[in-house]
């Protein structure tokens, strides 16, 4: 869920520049609020901006879904549903966050006058595409009468199409679209927000909200809970759900807290809105969200957990539970989490009360969205790569990423096996370099998580175990530790 809104801009002076004619962007501090819509819900969106730099803070409340992001000059930052936040990082995230907050400084100004610029003969719009200074590329199209109509901006995995309309003269001579539309053509969603107040404020801060006081370790300072890993595909975890349990959650870093249908049904939840959900592969499905009050892994508890409710497989296993739901980002970003390979333990201590070092090497963690990443490459071509315990099958190599880098030939020579062709090949991860892993290569999706444009590959749990690991995401750190005389899988 992306909550960027580039909503202001005042045309005060109009000046050449790189790019074409710009104006100056008001100075007021400015609060704006009103009604939003989105996934089948409706509710209400906060907003403080300085419409001069573009930093912003921002909120969402659709009742049970609650988000936020914002920018605070350095770096986007993003508040997801369980009600924490983490900062946006990576140098694509920051490309995106220079081009959001230059839509905001210039969203009422006219048309950049570059070479790149052209008039549509049928509707008479002007089309082209810009590329800030520092930032991303975005495609603009102005109406004829000047108003910025449409800005697209192409995201790790998604488009995002803002639409902008109902402009209006706001408090301070602000020009402003009251109604504005982001699309994900995508996922085939859209949020809708109609401003409803406007006023000029002395004050704002930009950074994210402080983390959320919700989580504790009974008698203790952390917590080790056994695992099964189903032969070095998947990590599940013993987890208690308002009082029932235990289920079977797998965990999954890069992902967010999930219930089954069947799970849901079981605890007397019902779902709430109609949110399309994407992932691996193609498909849109659709899910509602529900509240748990109280989740509980070992002595660790998270009270009132939001949770999505999709219809996922049971990944059914002989003589033990089938999977009940996904367990992701609101745990990692609550817990420093240490995934013991040796042991085959998982556990979760308090980021206050842990040291600030551990066996192995640190590697810095960076985000586009909600999944870490570490600087790696895959045949000796560098890149980020993902790392994703939640992905129990080969690392998979990226289209995109595999395109720029030549690697596309090389990849469509394995074994094609249904979707994917399938090879070996050397798999870095910061330092460390794994020799005859086995990658796969979905060649150009449409869409999903493998539509990335961002991403060079995606490590999963068969590449991951064989390492133990510590995950800080306070710390933005990961610390991986080969384990010794680890079998190839």
């Amino acid at each position: 869920m992306r909550l960027w809104l580039s909503l202001i801009c005042t045309v005060v002076v109009l000046c050449g520049g790189r790019g074409g004619a710009y104006c100056n962007p008001a100075r007021q501090l400015l609060k704006i609020s009103g009604e939003a819509k989105q996934g089948n819900l409706t509710g209400s969106f906060n907003r403080t901006v300085e419409p001069s730099t573009g930093h912003f803070a921002e909120s969402l409340d659709l009742g049970i879904v609650r988000t936020g992001s914002g920018f605070d000059g350095r770096f986007a930052w993003s508040r997801d549903v369980s009600g924490a936040s983490h900062y946006l990082n990576s140098e694509f995230a920051r490309r995106i966050a220079v081009s959001e907050a230059w839509l905001t400084s210039h969203l009422a100004c006219p048309a950049p006058k570059s070479a790149g610029m052209t008039v549509d003969s049928i509707t008479g719009f002007s089309l082209g595409r810009f590329t800030p200074p520092g930032g991303a590329p975005i495609e603009l199209a102005y109406a004829p009468g000047g108003r910025l109509d449409q800005a697209t901006l192409q995201y790790s995995e998604n488009r995002l199409i803002h639409h902008y309309s109902d402009w209006r003269a706001a408090p301070g001579g602000q020009l402003l679209p009251f109604k504005q539309r982001d699309e994900d053509p995508e996922d085939e969603s859209d949020t809708i927000y109609t401003i409803e107040h406007v006023s000029v404020v002395k004050s704002a801060a930009f950074a994210p909200p402080p983390p959320p006081n919700d989580s504790r370790i009974a008698d203790g300072t952390s917590t080790t809970i056994p695992f099964q890993d189903d032969g070095g595909h998947r990590v599940y975890l013993p987890v208690y759900l308002n009082g029932k349990g235990p289920f079977a959650f797998e965990l999954d870093n890069g992902g967010h807290f999930i219930l089954t249908s069947a799970t849901s049904r079981e605890l007397g939840l019902t779902p709430q809105g109609s949110f399309a959900s994407t992932g691996a592969g193609t498909e849109i499905r659709q899910a509602g969200y529900v509240r748990v009050g109280n989740l509980r892994i070992g002595n660790a508890e998270v009270l009132n957990q939001t949770a999505k409710v999709l219809p996922l497989s049971h990944n059914d296993r002989p003589g033990l539970p089938p999977r009940a739901g996904i367990l992701g980002l609101e745990l990692f970003e609550r817990f420093i989490v240490t995934v013991d390979h040796r042991g085959k333990t998982v556990t979760l201590a308090l980021s206050s009360r842990s040291p600030q070092s551990h066996p192995g090497k640190a590697l810095r963690l960076l985000f586009d969205e909600d999944a870490p990443l570490v600087a790696g490459s895959f045949a000796g071509a560098k890149g980020n790569v993902m790392l994703d315990i939640g992905n129990a099958g080969s690392t998979i190599i990226e289209h995109y990423w595999a395109q720029q880098n030549g690697l596309v030939p090389r990849l469509a020579r394995g074994t094609k096996v249904e979707d994917e062709w399938l090879s070996t090949g050397p798999v870095s991860l910061g330092p460390f370099t794994l020799q005859g892993m086995k990658v796969a290569y979905f060649g150009q999706p449409e869409r999903g998580s493998e539509s990335t444009h961002s991403v060079a590959a995606i490590a999963g749990e068969p590449l991951l175990s064989h390492f133990d690991a510590v995950y800080d995401y306070g710390r933005q750190t990961v610390w991986l530790d080969p384990l010794p005389n680890e079998k190839r899988r």
